[in-house]
């Protein structure tokens, strides 16, 4: 029971955390770059951010630095509605459907890549922790 407590309530907080940095990240780049083109950078950024902090916390569970409940609490609740692959695929299909092919492949190719490299440092950080 605690479990689902804890997912809910790290749930709730990564869903705020999400709509409020997403947004205020969108908005400051898009506004910094003087963009009309309205690039998701706000979803970009808490997709990496959420790999990174899965990476950190897969890690340091396989390491058997802290137990398998904060990788379930924070894996699932905090990181699973902080991250958001249905608004990527959104996103990639408003860029097909606006012929905006070039938006389409850097964000595919932006987005897997920050994921996998977020990941891959959460992971390598938590190799150093002592």
């Amino acid at each position: 029971m605690i479990e689902i407590l804890l997912i809910a309530l790290l749930g709730s907080i990564g869903a705020l955390v999400r709509y409020h940095l997403g947004g205020f990240v969108h908005t400051s780049a898009n506004r910094a770059l003087a963009s009309e083109a309205e690039f998701p950078f706000g979803t970009l950024f808490v997709n990496a951010l959420g790999s990174l902090v899965l990476g950190l916390i897969a890690g340091l569970c396989s390491r058997e630095m802290i137990p398998q409940i904060f990788y379930v609490a924070i894996g699932v609740g905090f990181c699973g509605s902080l991250t958001t692959f249905s608004t990527l695929a959104v996103d990639l299909q408003r860029f097909l459907r606006d012929g905006r092919f070039s938006f389409f492949a850097l964000y595919l190719v932006a987005s897997a890549a920050s994921g996998l490299g977020a990941t891959a440092l959460g992971l390598a950080v938590a190799q150093i922790v002592r």
